[in-house]
């Protein structure tokens, strides 16, 4: 029985130990800057597939592999749309929702 602890105790520290290493090197390899990026995403209808794709930039923002603001540009959001977006602007401050027509002045005023 000893020895099945020992082999479930060096799997957990394997796991451990990889999820460092990726965690290390993707912060050695970071793909986006700080200052000066922006992730832009275009919301359109009824916001179909916005919270996913707010998600996943959260989860790298989380991971510490982007740090920069994540902007939600209304490109023709329904009001149910709308609705989703000013949803995940409550609930993540680091989500903004925007016209799409005046990204260039929220842009150049950051």
């Amino acid at each position: 029985m000893g020895a099945f602890w020992d082999i479930l105790l060096a799997g957990v520290c394997a796991a451990g130990l990889a999820f460092v290493g990726w965690w290390l090197f993707g912060l050695l390899l970071r793909p986006l800057p700080g200052g000066t990026a922006r992730v832009v995403i275009p919301g359109r209808g009824e916001g179909e597939g916005l919270e996913q794709q707010v998600r996943s930039f959260l989860w790298l923002r989380g991971m510490g592999l982007l740090r920069c603001p994540i902007i939600i540009a209304d490109a023709g959001l329904t009001p149910a749309g709308w609705e989703l977006a000013l949803r995940l602007t409550a609930r993540w401050p680091e989500v903004i929702l925007w016209p799409a027509g005046d990204l260039g002045d929220y842009i150049s005023r950051m």
